[in-house]
């Protein structure tokens, strides 16, 4: 008997990919390795240790949700390791972007800032007056790094496994849109362009230094003088456009679906966007630009995952019509049995019929 829980499992399972979509993520990584291995980076300090732990924790984990087929655990742990290497991946092809060495667009990016009235100087004033602010923004900020596994968490409960594949596409796509356009157009902060000194800088508590963080690192690999990277863990180089913004807005998206994460996800992003041009040094414009990146992305995902979805389906059909060499063989015994002649059957013999007496 079929009941309705099995009848949305079974819909359910084909409308997901499941290990189809470990092929982009390999292509991804494979493509950034090289590209990262092609830039002139060498000497790259890896904590191997710590990889190898999480891997084997996640492969215990994994081995024990399936041997006792708690399906939402699998689900969460596959996303978040898909979600984790598609993070590597994003950072070593952007410290590889980091060194195309095209002029910084920070003069541009500034003026477009100042014909929408926005002054950063203002903004930054306006947080820095209130120790609650800092913190909120600070930790606003840093929530990017752990929201994401909230978010693959809570579908994998519900079940949603198709909006949770979409979700680790759109990632993918968004951070190639994104690492493309920092390459031909990278930027610093406004505060850097300007030539503020970091005692300057540093009076407005919530902003990035340019001697320090990620917007050093990003000038020494610029100039060709950071070509080693110890205790290498990656940090953001991009301005424009703004992943940050990326992020949250995917992640609004993806927990639409959930009723419940609606509001609370909406709102821990609406604090990390505002948090953006401050903690992570953004100018308004890369906020657009990011939103822009958002939009097109998530229009890409829902068409990929369709179009793999329908060639896999195709896969799967021409791999069920392809006769395997075992049904070929037996095939051909039953071939060869039925070309070896048969001695007709010998007809059953009728006792005689007795006469009837006639009395």
């Amino acid at each position: 008997m079929t009941t309705a829980g099995n009848v949305t499992e079974h819909h359910n399972r084909e409308h997901v990919l499941g290990a189809v979509l470990w092929v982009p993520i390999s292509l991804f990584l494979i493509g950034a390795f090289a590209i990262f291995h092609a830039s002139g980076f060498r000497h790259v300090a890896i904590d191997w240790n710590g990889y190898g732990t999480i891997c084997a924790v996640l492969l215990a984990g994994y081995l024990v949700a399936r041997g006792f087929r708690i399906r939402f655990i699998q689900a969460f742990l596959n996303g978040w390791l898909q979600n984790l290497i598609v993070a590597i991946a994003a950072t070593m092809l952007t410290y590889a972007a980091a060194t195309v060495g095209r002029p910084l667009v920070d003069d541009q990016l500034l003026r477009a800032d100042q014909l929408m009235g926005y002054d950063w100087m203002v903004f930054a004033a306006f947080f820095a007056s209130s120790d609650l602010m800092v913190r909120i923004v600070t930790e606003s900020y840093q929530s990017v790094f752990y929201l994401p596994s909230v978010v693959i968490l809570c579908l994998a409960v519900k079940g949603d496994i198709a909006t949770l594949e979409k979700f680790i596409l759109a990632a993918i796509i968004s951070l190639i849109i994104t690492i493309a356009v920092f390459a031909v157009l990278p930027a610093t902060t406004a505060w850097t362009h300007l030539g503020l000194s970091d005692t300057e800088v540093a009076s407005f508590r919530t902003l990035p230094r340019s001697s320090e963080g990620w917007i050093d690192e990003l000038i020494r690999i610029r100039e060709g003088s950071l070509r080693s990277l110890h205790n290498f863990h990656g940090r953001g180089l991009i301005a424009f456009p703004s992943f940050h913004c990326v992020a949250a807005l995917l992640l609004i998206w993806a927990s639409w679906n959930v009723r419940w994460l609606r509001i609370p996800m909406a709102l821990a992003n609406l604090c990390m966007l505002v948090s953006t041009p401050l903690i992570g040094g953004h100018y308004l414009v890369d906020l657009i630009g990011g939103a822009v990146v958002t939009v097109v992305s998530v229009i890409i995902a829902k068409q990929l995952h369709a179009w793999m979805l329908s060639w896999a389906a195709a896969f799967q059909r021409a791999a069920w019509l392809q006769p395997s060499a075992s049904r070929i063989e037996a095939a051909v015994r039953r071939q060869r049995v039925s070309a070896i002649p048969r001695r007709p059957a010998p007809r059953p013999v009728r006792p005689a019929q007795r006469p009837r007496s006639r009395i």
